[in-house]
């Protein structure tokens, strides 16, 4: 009688503990889901009780993967978003030490914490296994239950799935998210990412160029730069109107003639990977597709005389390699930092200074306002004493990116120079959020030799809401290269304002939260 008691305290406990998982930190209430939770916690639970040290050992790493989603949820008050998990499968060793050291330790502490706690209490309170046999019973006719109502399901959008599939493996990774939220989810996506980056290391000329390009038309244009900033929330510069003088030396060149300080800008996506997918070639919202079938904006600068350079702080190989990186390493030259946005002017006066190229397209790409915000120096303190961090690394950016202007300047007296941003910055949270608009918005900062292509070029990309999206930036260059657009096309992507959102879905900027 009281093993049964025991069994019915232990059957209601879990099946509060996961709908309330369930509702509070996955938002799902249906009962696939429902199920599938009470199922791990079961199998976690008794796996915790065996005296087998190694099953003991899988139950504690179970609890602690199951903690490190709790621990996620406290710290950002929302589930770990796909677009987290691909950045973490493509971030590199840099970028996943500095994560590590400001948001990570702090998860995993809670989650530590969170195993401890729940092991113990687990182990102490029920000391004898035998009275848990039939634990193992029930979690199998669970998942038994659990296939069959997937199946029934699933079975009437399978054509639509397997479309989905030919576009994406990483769609068996969501599929199973969607009805495993608990661990197995996460751990399905995250291998399902690692699995689809293959495609990234093909590096080999594409042929053909996007349907948006109707032909070729001299620009004059002879050297480009484009600086593309990180997490750089465009309201923290003092040429926005930010109170701290955190950008004195852009101030000092954007408000010169021939210069714009472009206002009302979004980035496309909230992360990295996906932003400058979206600008550097034909990638959407909706597709990867035209990441693989079109020419890069890299590729057509260089099918029509340009030679290229591609110059950054941050590696080009993640974990499991980098979407962004398979654009950049289409690149004439590539030339890498290790981290060091200060040592990119020397790179970029070797570019400005090679006499076998007359027209040059470079891509300079910063560490900038990334977490944790320690990309900062003495100089930036001493000018801005008492600022918070995130300040001191716009600041930093700032010196950066008005010598990297100024270099250009003296090199050439025909340039394009733009600087903008990748995405914006919830500044002390991060980005990559499912909320938080800070995160969108982003500088825009642009500077023209050639009246042909002045401010008013770039407000012809402005959306009917009044909105400048990072997904105009690959038309802006292609103009800038010297391509031709089909008119319609562009007014289509201008007036569908649309981004990608944290959980790699299409949304309407306007519905962002």
């Amino acid at each position: 009688m009281k093993q049964r008691q025991h069994s019915l305290i232990i059957i209601i406990s879990l099946m509060i503990v996961s709908y309330t998982v369930n509702k509070v930190i996955f938002g799902r209430d249906s009962s696939i889901p429902f199920l599938s939770t009470l199922s791990f916690l079961l199998i976690s639970f008794y796996l915790l009780k065996c005296k087998n040290l190694t099953l003991r050992t899988i139950g504690c790493i179970l609890i602690f993967l199951l903690s490190s989603e709790i621990s996620y949820f406290i710290i950002f008050h929302e589930q770990i978003s796909f677009d987290v998990i691909s950045s973490v499968v493509e971030t590199n060793l840099i970028e996943a030490k500095g994560m590590f050291l400001s948001d990570g330790i702090k998860i995993f502490g809670i989650a530590i914490l969170l195993t401890l706690a729940i092991s113990y209490g687990i182990t102490k309170i029920y000391n004898n296994q035998n009275n848990f046999k039939w634990i193992p019973k029930l979690a199998i006719y669970l998942y038994l239950l659990i296939s069959l109502m997937i199946a029934n399901d699933v079975w009437s959008q399978i054509n639509d799935i397997k479309m989905s599939m030919n576009e994406s493996r990483s769609t068996i990774g969501k599929l199973i998210k969607s009805y495993f939220p608990a661990v197995i989810g996460d751990v399905a996506y995250f291998a399902s990412t690692m699995l689809l980056n293959d495609r990234y290391s093909n590096t080999s000329i594409i042929p053909d160029f996007n349907e948006s390009i109707t032909g070729k038309a001299e620009s004059g244009n002879n050297t480009i730069v484009i600086v593309m900033g990180e997490s750089s929330l465009f309201s923290r510069y003092s040429i926005y109107g930010y109170p701290k003088l955190t950008s004195p030396d852009l101030q000092k060149i954007f408000t010169q003639p021939k210069s714009c300080i472009v206002r009302n800008v979004h980035s496309s996506a909230p992360e990295t990977r996906d932003s400058l997918a979206m600008t550097f070639s034909f990638s959407t919202p909706e597709s990867d597709t035209n990441l693989f079938k079109n020419k890069s904006i890299i590729e057509m600068a260089k099918a029509n005389g340009y030679k290229t350079w591609w110059i950054g702080s941050q590696e080009l190989e993640g974990l499991f390699s980098s979407k962004y990186g398979f654009i950049a390493r289409k690149s004439d030259v590539v030339r890498l930092t290790n981290g060091h946005d200060e040592h990119l002017v020397s790179m970029l006066t070797d570019a400005l200074e090679d006499t076998s190229a007359p027209k040059k397209f470079i891509i300079v790409h910063l560490l900038g306002n990334h977490k944790p915000y320690h990309n900062y120096d003495a100089e930036d303190k001493k000018a801005l004493p008492g600022a918070e961090e995130y300040d001191l690394t716009i600041h930093k950016t700032d010196r950066v990116v008005s010598s990297l202007f100024n270099d250009v300047a003296k090199h050439s007296n025909n340039y394009i120079f733009l600087y903008t941003s990748d995405h914006g910055e919830v500044v002390n949270k991060g980005h990559g959020l499912m909320k938080g608009k800070d995160q969108w918005y982003i500088p825009f900062l642009y500077k023209s030799t050639n009246d042909k292509f002045d401010c008013s070029f770039i407000e012809q990309f402005r959306n009917k809401d009044g909105w400048l999206s990072g997904l105009m930036n690959k038309y802006i260059l292609s103009r800038l290269i010297g391509y031709t657009l089909d008119k319609n096309i562009v007014n289509n992507e201008m007036n569908n304002d649309r981004v990608k959102a944290a959980n790699e879905k299409p949304v309407l900027f306007k519905d962002t939260e």
